[in-house]
């Protein structure tokens, strides 16, 4: 079987930007929407792909949601519960924690603002070093 169309076309695009944002799975808005209630996910910002003629909004998948009160996989009882993001269990609190300062950044950088955004990325980083997408 092929897979044709522009969603599929799309999904071949943004293979290269995940690479460049560091991160392991990038969706488009429409995957991000039509999989929130399973998923959290992050708005990283905006590419331009060709073939398109204005700029995609795209997501990081973060990591699975669970049922309120169940623990993640990598938590201890009574602990932190534990996600693995960028193949290392890390603090899911952390991760959302994290996820909050990048957004913060990235809409001071999409409104022109790249200084005071990078105050946001190196807060995010503080709080979880592993966050690819808020590096320099």
């Amino acid at each position: 079987y092929t897979a044709i169309g522009d969603g599929v076309n799309l999904a071949s695009r943004l293979e290269s930007s995940n690479k460049a944002f560091g991160t392991v799975v990038m969706v488009s808005s429409n995957t991000a929407e039509g999989a929130a209630k399973e998923f959290h996910f992050r708005q990283l910002g905006r590419v331009v792909v060709p073939g398109k003629a204005q700029a995609v909004v795209v997501y990081e998948l973060l990591f699975e949601q669970d049922e309120p009160g169940t623990p993640t996989q990598g938590s201890e009882p009574g602990g932190d519960a534990k996600v693995l993001y960028l193949w290392h269990w890390v603090s899911r609190d952390s991760v959302l924690r994290a996820s909050s300062l990048y957004e913060k950044g990235i809409g001071l950088f999409s409104e022109g603002d790249p200084e005071a955004a990078v105050v946001w990325f190196r807060e995010a980083l503080s709080v979880l070093p592993s966050d690819s997408p808020s590096r320099d």
